[in-house]
């Protein structure tokens, strides 16, 4: 028997569509994390404490895709051809808030170990009076908020920069 005789091994399958492609894996990511400074693209700049909702939504290409998760954002670029699901769901969250997509199928796994070196900043919430402000706002603020016009509350957004819990400046 030759090579073009012999029966195709029913154990190598191509992964379905959308799904990784090999060297895409887990641990090919957590290498990648290993092994790289700045996948951020932070450039050395310290996290930012003031991004804004419009500047995340000017980040929605999967080249340059910035995604907001508990108030945090992140540039998930990177990350894009890891993602066990497939890169089409997270390309349709980049320039948005993921938040609530990502506690819906994920809420188990820690971010912080995933994509935390992804880390650009924080979300800065801005009062502008309405009712848009506290359904932007309202599920990734569950951090502690610095304020500069009163108390944190849905009601009383303020100037908010929204920082994770035990961080107060």
């Amino acid at each position: 028997m030759n090579d073009t005789t012999l029966p195709k091994n029913p154990r190598r399958r191509r992964p379905p569509e959308g799904k990784v492609r090999p060297g895409f894996g887990l641990n090919d990511w957590l290498t990648l994390l290993r092994r790289s400074s700045d996948l951020a693209q932070r450039k050395g700049a310290p996290l930012r404490r003031d991004i804004t909702l419009e500047e995340v939504k000017k980040h929605d290409r999967s080249y340059d895709g910035w995604m907001i998760l508990r108030g945090k954002v992140y540039n998930i670029g990177p990350y894009l051809a890891y993602h066990p699901g497939g890169s089409a769901i997270l390309e349709k969250v980049c320039g948005r808030d993921g938040t609530e997509l990502f506690d819906r199928y994920h809420a188990w796994v820690n971010i912080e170990n995933l994509i935390g070196p992804l880390l650009l900043g924080y979300l800065k919430v801005e009062k502008n009076g309405g009712d848009d402000d506290e359904r932007a706002a309202g599920h990734y603020l569950k951090g502690v908020a610095a304020t500069t016009s009163g108390p944190m509350s849905a009601g009383n957004i303020g100037n908010a920069v929204v920082l994770p819990s035990g961080v107060a400046d």
